[in-house]
């Protein structure tokens, strides 16, 4: 679309932190859990096998486990980001049909709004500014450069902007404590076999 990539910019250290330390905190969780459900202590051992084996039978736990918490770790931790082409950009927010690809000659300038992590660029054609988070600064600032976008400082802006990054932070945490009760009263299990076709 834009050409061959020059850069990706993925997720801060601190925030792949965050996320697969959740995951793997939920994922010892719904361990605990699979070994005092009364399904489990009937008829398995409470060995690895003996949990594996749990799973495979009554799988909606470890389903609903992959599905809300280990991809979404992995995607907002490894493959979510920010690609530099040759002739524009793509800031990926989330979804594929959220992301957003700008030409550099839509750029109207950039800013540096923290000089480690933050940046921003207004958009000359819909008047309107994108915030994201970057890896290697000085790298987009060459390639900004590179184009003639004019681009300064914004640090006035940085506190306004970092409720973004907390805003995400918080709602994984608050997330994370949600599903950690769900496993730990075992509703997904109950609402599954409650269901179930005799």
């Amino acid at each position: 679309m834009f050409g061959k990539r020059l850069y990706k910019s993925g997720a801060l250290k601190q925030f792949k932190w965050i996320y697969l330390s959740i995951a793997l905190l939920l994922l010892v969780n719904l361990t605990f859990q699979t070994l005092t459900d009364p399904l489990f202590e009937k008829s398995f051992e409470a060995s690895l096998s003996g949990i594996f084996k749990f799973h495979v039978k009554y799988p909606e736990d470890f389903i609903t486990y992959i599905l809300t918490i280990f991809f979404p770790a992995i995607y907002y931790s490894f493959v979510r980001g920010i690609n530099f082409y040759e002739t524009g950009m793509t800031i990926n927010r989330g979804f594929p049909f959220f992301n957003r690809s700008i030409p550099y000659k839509d750029i109207e300038e950039y800013k540096v709004v923290h000089p480690k992590f933050l940046m921003s660029v207004k958009r000359r054609d819909i008047d309107e500014e994108f915030y994201f988070t970057i890896k290697d600064v000085d790298r987009v600032v060459a390639i900004f450069d590179q184009h003639n976008i004019k681009g300064h400082l914004g640090k006035e802006e940085f506190n306004q902007t970092m409720t973004v990054n907390k805003k995400l932070i918080i709602f994984f945490i608050i997330f994370s404590i949600a599903m950690f009760f769900v496993q730990y009263f075992g509703v997904i299990g109950k609402i599954f076999r409650n269901f179930q076709i005799s």
